[in-house]
């Protein structure tokens, strides 16, 4: 009897290790699967905080450039047919480089080309050419996304050219004031008037549709 009791005791205490090395292991991986699941959790929040983070916003475009096309004409009426009739007589192209967006500068560089009449025989018309640089500072108001207007002034210079458009030191300066709608945010259009020399602000607007003041029209598109 106090054998088989020894036996038994024998037996109930030299399993214990292996039962209790088991139950260590078991807490040990749960252990490592419960930090290890933990830290990937926080790895993953870490990935998508910074990647949210460091998205930055767009940007919204600051300069434009494209062509232009315009002419010259009076002031006295603004009928197509004085349109027409202006395009026979006067055109230019060329090109416009704008920076800024809701304040803005605008410099332009056109080729211009005159047709005159000749003193002794009006019949016969020649050619005057010239290359004219507006420099313009303009502030756009009334943005509605579909079509925006903005006012424009500056100064410009005028270079002319001989018959083989070389520069012959012939050189003008004019002051404009201008205003014009931009059409789905590329499509710019503009009539500018130029400032007499030596006459007044008040007398240029009284005499306006009276006297054979210039304006400039033209149309264009901004570009990037």
């Amino acid at each position: 009897m106090k054998t088989k009791t020894i036996l038994c005791l024998f037996l109930i205490f030299s399993s214990y290790p292996m039962f209790a090395q088991e139950i260590i292991k078991q807490e040990t991986t749960t252990t490592t699967t419960t930090i290890s699941t933990g830290i990937n959790a926080n790895a993953n929040n870490n990935i998508n905080t910074n990647t949210v983070a460091e998205t930055p916003p767009p940007k919204k475009a600051k300069w434009w450039v494209g062509p232009k096309f315009g002419l010259d004409i009076s002031s006295k009426t603004l009928s197509f047919e004085d349109v027409k009739s202006g395009l026979n007589k006067n055109y230019q192209f060329g090109i416009l480089f704008q920076y800024g967006r809701t304040f803005y500068i605008q410099p332009e560089i056109y080729y211009v080309s005159y047709k005159i009449n000749s003193l002794t025989t009006p019949t016969q018309t020649s050619s005057s050419n010239f290359v004219k640089l507006p420099v313009l500072v303009g502030v756009k108001f009334l943005d509605l996304g579909l079509f925006s207007l903005h006012l424009t002034t500056g100064p410009s210079y005028s270079f002319k050219l001989d018959d083989k458009d070389s520069f012959t030191g012939t050189k003008g300066f004019s002051w404009l004031l201008g205003a014009g709608v931009d059409v789905l945010g590329f499509i710019t259009s503009d009539i500018r008037y130029t400032l007499r020399d030596k006459v007044s602000i008040a007398d240029q607007i009284s005499q306006f549709s009276s006297a054979s003041n210039t304006l400039n029209l033209t149309v264009g598109l901004k570009l990037r």
